[in-house]
This record gives C-alpha cells, structure tokens and sequence, in this order.
C-alpha cells in the first residue's frame, strides 16, 4: 500500500510542478515548449514504475504459471520420457533375446534413477513359458547384459 501511495504522490507533485511552471509563461511560444516538456515528465513520472516491473516472474496469462513452474513442469515431463525410453528399450531387446531363445513370454521393467540423472533398468518381470535351460540361457544374458542380478528378476509362469 505503501508503494501506491508514493506513485500517486509523485503524479501528483510532478502535476503540480508542470502547472506551476506554465503559469508564467502562459500564451506564449514558450509556454508552449514548457507545457511539451511538463506532459512529456508527467509521462515518464507515470510510466516509470512499469518499466521496473519483472515480466519474467509474473504468471503466464494463459497457464498461471510462472517461468520457474514451467521450467520445472517441463524438467518432470522430460524425466518421465527419457524413463519410458529405457524401459521400452530395454523390453525391445528383451524380446529380441526371447525370440533368439524361441521363448513366448512378455516383460515388465522397472528402472532407477541414477547420480548422474540417468535411469537404467533395475528389476525385471518375465511371464510366459520356458523350459529350465531357456529360463538359465535368458537369466544369464539378463544379469551380463543388463547387470540384473537373479534376485531382481521376478519369473511368473503364466
């Protein structure tokens, strides 16, 4: 409140003070030059607030969010494409795998995010049929490959 009432006391004084000048010099040539300059000051007095005005930090109209919200909406939507991509590329290769096995089976992965703001895959689901020199063959290429060890590989018969 404390700032509108200096910017109304400035307009107002700056008001004042363009009159007070024109008094004398009233109907003159160069009264008219100080009329010029008085509504060219009492412009600047008026506007100069708004130029001090950080645009960046107010919201976007149309979002309502300001420029840090949809930075970080942005970093959030990026995090959960980049894990979607390497998890369904971790499934591609799983499935290539599977198909060299002749296994039938479909796969669930699970990632982790890593100090290096990486994500790699982390625990692995495996639900179909095999035969237990298959389940051996894939669970190996699965722990060298991807380095899941056997206890973060959950194996479901279905």
């Amino acid at each position: 409140m404390t700032a509108i009432k200096t910017y109304l006391l400035r307009l107002i004084f700056c008001g004042f003070l363009v009159s007070l000048c024109q008094v004398p010099l009233r109907g003159k040539r160069a009264g008219k030059l100080v009329a010029l300059c008085g509504g060219c000051l009492l412009l600047l007095t008026a506007v100069k607030p708004l130029l001090q005005v950080d645009l960046s930090a107010l919201p976007e109209l149309m979002t309502g969010l300001t420029q840090a919200q949809r930075q970080a909406e942005a970093f959030e939507k990026n995090e959960a494409l980049l894990q979607g991509l390497v998890e369904a590329q971790t499934v591609s290769w799983l499935e290539t795998q599977a198909a060299e096995l002749k296994l039938e089976v479909s796969f669930s992965v699970e990632t982790l995010r890593v100090e290096d703001g990486l994500f790699i895959p982390y625990r692995v689901r495996v639900t179909g049929l095999w035969t237990p020199e298959q389940k051996e063959a894939l669970g190996n290429r699965i722990r060298r490959e991807l380095e899941i060890p056997a206890e973060r590989q959950k194996w479901e018969n279905g």
